[in-house]
């Protein structure tokens, strides 16, 4: 019988993070490193807004066990646990690695797309549960392999290897890993007349993330 989430898996396949153009060219170290700081200035906006919508998911799961998965997900997203930080600073040390100032990063005005990734985010975990838990898995799902290969594309081709700048890619390498390994059990728990509205929120989540990429590469340098 084909999962939940093997369907969602299907959709992100057809709009996948590390397919995009943009990230291809930053994984050949094709991108100048302005690009990667306007990329920076914007992508942090959307850190900083994800764990409101792993919240919603969280409050709307009618399950004990998945609110407490999901539960320990948003504390790590917010630095919750002692010696943690949350996951908008660890961004903010990428992108001040790179050169940009706390304040750059966040009075930069937003690209469309940026603001549409954001929006299309908050509206699907406010939607349903099944929809926001949809969404949720469409992103972590991909975050293992394109953490991974952003430090490869940053150490091997920008020669940036400072742990600080490193460390928002370092934690999402192994973190989402168990993330989405708990959105693709409480996925594959949904009743039947909730699973295609879940399997379309991933399928738009998606292509939000993957129109967001696009916003940037049009807008900056790719050699």
């Amino acid at each position: 019988m084909t999962t939940t989430s093997s369907r969602i898996d299907s959709k992100v396949a057809e709009r996948a993070m590390l397919t995009h153009p943009f990230y291809q060219a930053w994984t050949e170290g094709r991108l100048p490193l302005d690009t990667l700081r306007a990329y920076a200035r914007q992508y942090f906006h959307h850190v900083e807004a994800f764990p409101r919508a792993v919240s919603a998911v969280h409050s709307a799961c009618p399950d004990r066990d998945g609110r407490r998965m999901l539960a320990e997900n948003l504390a790590e997203e917010e630095g919750i646990e002692a010696g943690k930080q949350d996951h908008a600073s660890l961004w903010l040390m990428f992108a001040c690695g790179l050169g940009e100032s706390e304040e750059g990063v966040r009075g930069q005005d937003l690209n469309a797309e940026t603001r549409a990734l954001i929006d299309t985010f908050r509206k699907l975990s406010r939607r349903s549960y099944a929809s926001g838990l949809g969404a949720l898995y469409a992103y972590e799902s991909q975050f293992p392999g394109v953490a991974s290969a952003k430090i490869e594309g940053l150490v091997d081709r920008y020669g940036i290897n400072d742990e600080a700048t490193l460390r928002f890619f370092r934690v999402h390498e192994s973190a989402d890993i168990e993330h989405s390994s708990v959105c693709r059990a409480l996925l594959d728990r949904l009743p039947e007349d909730q699973r295609a509205e879940a399997v379309a929120a991933g399928e738009e989540l998606a292509s939000a993330l993957w129109n967001f990429l696009s916003g940037v590469e049009a807008r900056e340098t790719v050699n």
